[in-house]
């Protein structure tokens, strides 16, 4: 995509417009609204990608029996499916508020821009319904014991730099730039079981819908994003970039405070240690390449802010 810098250019509102027309054939989880509960559960196929388990290469895992890994592979499914309502609820929805409440007042193209985010919070919102379904529904079907867990590094977080912000500016740019990025990082991770058939089918096919409609909003906020920058002044743009750049990290935490407690629910030899070996973040310069290329696109990438910088600054 090429860089979209101009709110006022014809780009930005012929594109806000074509999306918000397409919303009702685009929107995947929108479509039918499918019974995924209806698939085959076959109890020999793991329920989550082995590949996204920050742990995989250690020894304890792979020294662990194929009923072992089974285990943690559903509750790796299932802290997947609540990290993703987290992000939904507390990251995504806030920021989809604000634009609909308050659009910026400079725009010219402040209805489309209500319009598209209502469609992506009701999209956020089906998508949150799936992913309760989808998790509670390997837990019947592995009689596993319930996984009481909300303390995601990526929600406290935003909280501690809203808590940090010294105007209202800042914290409507804090909210929008995770947003902004979460809606970006996560076409990233969804890929990988989208693409995985090999997995449990309903697990398969509820990230394949995901995918689509994240795939889509990824675009819906780059151009939100070009319409909200476009009367900014330079400090706020660099603000904004440096929240974009500063959510990688915490995009890509391992959530091993998920795991601690995940696996106090069952036996698994070598746990503790493969915890303690396991850093915080997984494949950080995949995700921030991803992120780079929307600063590219917003034309944010003059402003030369040294990534080692911001995120040393902001975890």
């Amino acid at each position: 995509m090429n860089a979209v810098v101009q709110s006022g250019d014809d780009q930005v509102g012929s594109m806000l417009e074509k999306l918000a027309k397409l919303w009702k054939t685009r929107a995947a989880v929108n479509n039918g609204l499918q019974d995924y509960t209806n698939l085959e559960f076959e109890p020999e196929r793991h329920d989550f990608s082995e590949v996204l388990l920050p742990f995989r290469g250690h020894a304890a895992w792979l020294e662990a029996s194929a009923a072992q890994k089974s285990k943690v592979l559903s509750y790796a499914w299932v802290l997947y499916n609540v990290k993703t309502i987290y992000i939904e609820t507390n990251v995504v929805a806030p920021a989809c508020e604000d634009i609909i409440k308050s659009p910026p007042v400079t725009s010219r193209n402040r209805a489309l821009l209500q319009t598209v985010m209502a469609d992506a919070m009701l999209d956020e919102a089906l998508h949150t319904r799936m992913s309760l379904e989808a998790c509670n529904y390997i837990y019947a079907m592995r009689d596993i014991d319930y996984l009481d867990f909300s303390d995601f590094n990526l929600v406290k977080w935003r909280a501690r730099v809203l808590d940090e912000c010294h105007a209202e500016w800042q914290r409507r740019l804090t909210r929008f730039a995770i947003a902004c990025a979460s809606e970006t990082l996560i076409t990233d991770y969804l890929k990988v079981m989208a693409e995985d058939s090999n997995i449990q089918s309903i697990c398969h096919q509820v990230t394949k819908t995901h995918a689509v409609d994240e795939w889509s909003h990824s675009s819906v906020f780059s151009f939100v994003a070009a319409d909200v920058l476009a009367d900014l002044s330079e400090q706020e743009r660099r603000y904004f970039r440096t929240i974009l750049l500063r959510t990688v990290e915490m995009f890509a935490n391992n959530e091993l405070g998920g795991w601690a407690k995940a696996f106090t629910l069952f036996d698994f030899p070598g746990a503790e240690a493969m915890l303690a070996d396991t850093g915080d973040s997984n494949e950080v310069a995949i995700y921030r390449a991803s992120v780079e290329r929307l600063i590219e696109r917003l034309g944010l990438d003059a402003q030369r802010v040294i990534y080692s910088q911001t995120a040393q600054s902001g975890a």
